[in-house]
């Protein structure tokens, strides 16, 4: 057995993939989110035996937890990659030093040196275009690997310059880049989190007809309090008393029952405060740049690099790794969900000095939704996350996907869906199988701000012939069963992420939709794990 480690395991799909194959023990998983950690928990270690659960894996301890062990043989995980937030709106091509944790997760590569690894959703690994920005954090580790580099003119590591526009315009009173250059005059100028949040909505739906009336009825008590306990603590600098003022301006409108449309202080005061959070995010992640204002832009200037040969320069010789775009549809999946794998091995595990990447099969039989979930029509649904499990009906006729999902099993778990509105069940009624949000008659769009907008996976029906598209949050996108004018269950989304009946997601409603978007599908995580073990059937 082959002692394996997840990293940023969620509820566990890649986990259970590989631990289908009977070749892999999963002796610890990293989560921070507690319902995802409890599902994982109930689901995938083996009862009696160790296991480790890590719960934040900055600055975690691998080596000892390798020598716990006596050595781990395969770390595996799918690092988040959310990008540098506001500055990322500006110049989509970056990400930030948010992305740490895809650097730990090669950090827990070096330390434990497991004979191999598998990363997953990191499409950042594929090319030059992805990168993280010069920071104190580890500048010197950079320099320290181009300093091994046999051509100095080519850096192991090499470095260019970008420039992020931390604001679009200049505000009067207010000097951006001496702001942006001391901590604790930026510091000052921030308003309330609570308050900030309140504004940035009341602006988001300033125009909007339908929303704005229920939310000022709603909030505009709290948003008066708010500003007159932040204005009660005195200004003591101009620029914050330009805040005040701009925050009273808001006030008397709110107060007056005015045309806040017609208020352009409730836009500075959001605009300039998202400035402020963006320079502010850049000094928690200590970058390294100079400020400069071109065009009335606040500008920042800072060196970045390629995600791929930061991994290639950190893991050196010691791993030979190889790449692919997989569609988990042509491993058994009823999606289409199009995955970035990288498959490491150590150099020292592999007799040939390379090896064949997983490939997506030539020919394969795409299961389809209606294979997937209609067996489920038969089952009563819950509106509520903690429903009774439904014991299997006697004598249903089922088909071979169905079937292999219901090993293990002798009930239906989880099988609840979302309460919805008179005005969401009209558009279920109205709505065709694989068709969405954008085929509603206008009349059926009103509550939407800017419907043209809208994504596509928005109010989805499913087509029953085919298999899905990629499987989110279905929850939050509302997607239709494809026969029935209901949201479909968390049940029918884990069989869509392929998940058998008898793993049972714990927590919130949303969080439990949650984690089977976030999931890997189990069959696809199955193939990866396979086809380690026939690069490593050394080891066995």
């Amino acid at each position: 057995m082959l002692k394996t480690i997840d990293l940023f395991a969620g509820a566990g799909g890649l986990s259970l993939g590989f631990k289908q194959t009977g070749h892999f023990k999963l002796v610890a998983a990293a989560e921070i989110k507690k319902y995802a950690r409890e599902t994982y928990s109930h689901n995938i270690p083996n009862p009696g035996e160790e296991f480790v659960f890590i719960e934040n894996v900055i600055g975690y301890d691998f080596r000892t937890l390798s020598r716990r062990f006596g050595g781990i043989d395969v770390v595996i995980g799918g690092p988040p990659c959310q990008g540098f937030s506001n500055a990322n709106r500006q110049k989509t091509n970056l990400i930030s030093m948010n992305n740490a944790l895809v650097k730990e997760y090669f950090r827990a590569i070096k330390e434990i040196k497991p004979r191999a690894f598998v990363m997953e959703n990191v499409s950042m690994l594929k090319s030059n275009v992805h990168r993280f920005y010069d920071s104190c954090i580890d500048h010197d580790l950079i320099k320290r690997l181009n300093e091994t580099s046999t051509d100095p003119a080519k850096p192991l590591i090499p470095m260019r310059e970008d420039k992020i526009i931390m604001s679009s315009r200049s505000y009067e009173g207010f000097d951006l880049k001496a702001i942006a250059e001391n901590q604790e005059q930026l510091e000052a100028l921030l308003i309330p989190h609570r308050l900030f949040h309140l504004l940035n909505v009341l602006n988001k739906n300033k125009n909007n007809e339908k929303r704005l009336p229920a939310y000022l009825q709603k909030h505009t008590k709290e948003m008066c309090r708010e500003i007159d306990n932040y204005c009660a603590n005195g200004a003591g600098s101009a620029e914050r008393e330009a805040i005040h003022r701009w925050l009273q301006v808001v006030k008397n409108v709110l107060s007056e029952n005015g045309n806040i449309r017609e208020t352009p202080e409730l836009q500075d005061i959001v605009e300039l405060q998202k400035t402020f959070h963006t320079i502010n995010e850049a000094h928690d992640n200590q970058l390294i740049g100079k400020y400069s204002i071109e065009n009335s832009a606040l500008i920042f200037t800072v060196k970045s690099y390629a995600v791929i040969d930061y991994v290639n320069a950190i893991l050196g010789n010691e791993y030979i790794q190889h790449g692919a775009t997989l569609n988990a549809v042509c491993f058994g999946v009823p999606q289409e969900r199009k995955r970035h794998i990288v498959i490491g091995v150590r150099r020292d595990c592999i007799e040939s000095e390379d090896f064949d990447m997983l490939q997506e099969p030539k020919k394969y039989d795409a299961v389809t939704v209606e294979k997937a979930i209609s067996d489920l029509a038969l089952y009563n649904v819950s509106l509520e996350s903690e429903c009774t499990e439904i014991p299997y009906a006697e004598g249903q006729i089922i088909g071979e996907y169905a079937a292999s999902m219901r090993e293990g099993s002798i009930s239906v778990k989880n099988h609840f869906t979302t309460a919805t509105t008179e005005r969401a069940k009209e558009r279920f009624e109205a709505i065709k199988k694989g068709k969405n949000f954008q085929s509603l008659p206008d009349k059926l769009k009103t509550t939407y701000s800017k419907p043209e907008r809208t994504q596509k996976t928005i109010y989805l029906r499913l087509d029953p012939k085919r298999p899905s598209g990629t499987v989110v949050n279905v929850r939050k996108s509302m997607w239709i069963h494809p026969e029935k004018n209901r949201a479909i269950t968390l049940r029918e989304a884990a069989r869509l992420q392929s998940f058998p009946d008898r793993f049972e997601f714990k927590g919130s409603k949303d969080s439990q939709y949650q984690q089977v978007g976030n999931a890997v599908p189990p069959p696809f995580a199955g193939a990866v794990a396979r086809h380690i073990l026939r690069l490593m059937n050394s080891w066995l």
